[in-house]
């Protein structure tokens, strides 16, 4: 390059500036930085409260529903039972021979029968022509509930039967023991026949 070119190009360029840069921080200790300000409803206690509150209605409402449906359950057991134990006319009749033991209670049921519903009249026959007394008196116990019926002084009919009407709506599921006695010249009583009766 020639020496005019030269002074050409030195008479083109820019002078430098000086720029003015940040200093660097000075040593020691970094600077506090400022907490960040929360909202009421992020803050930890707040939180942890409103989760315990939610905790405590679910546990709520669980235990509701557990207690209303036990509460139907006992509600509809009550009315069964209540329907049960509730007298109601009978809309048909049901005749029933049953021969009693004449020794004792039998090991097993002498006789099973269905809980009718509607309530039926049930007609009860008693052959006691294996007896020679004359006038008897019959004993209906429900085992585990107490005694349910007397009735004293009955006489068989020609065909040497006890005949007794029992509306079912009296008598509920269970096992029921009939104990038939004799009376005897004097007046008193002596076992003649056992009957061990199911209704289901």
């Amino acid at each position: 390059m020639s020496e005019e070119k030269k002074k050409k190009s030195a008479r083109h360029r820019k002078p430098a500036e000086q720029v003015e840069l940040p200093l660097p921080p000075p040593p020691g200790p970094p600077l506090p930085v400022e907490p960040l300000e929360l909202a009421w409803w992020q803050r930890p206690n707040i939180v942890a409260g409103l989760a315990a509150v939610a905790f405590a209605c679910l546990v709520l409402a669980v235990a509701g529903k557990i207690a209303a449906d036990r509460a139907g359950d006992r509600a509809a057991a009550a009315a069964a039972e209540a329907r049960k134990l509730t007298l109601r006319a009978a809309s048909s009749e049901r005749a029933l021979r049953i021969a009693p033991n004449p020794r004792s209670w039998s090991a097993t049921p002498d006789a099973t029968v269905r809980w009718p519903d509607p309530p039926q009249l049930l007609e009860l026959y008693l052959p006691v022509a294996y007896s020679s007394y004359t006038t008897y008196a019959v004993t209906v116990d429900k085992v585990d509930h107490g005694r349910a019926m007397v009735v004293e002084r009955m006489t068989p009919d020609s065909n040497k039967e006890l005949r007794l009407s029992l509306n079912s709506s009296a008598f509920g599921p269970g096992e029921y023991r009939i104990r038939i006695e004799g009376y005897d010249w004097r007046g008193d009583r002596a076992d003649a026949g056992w009957v061990r009766l199911v209704v289901d």
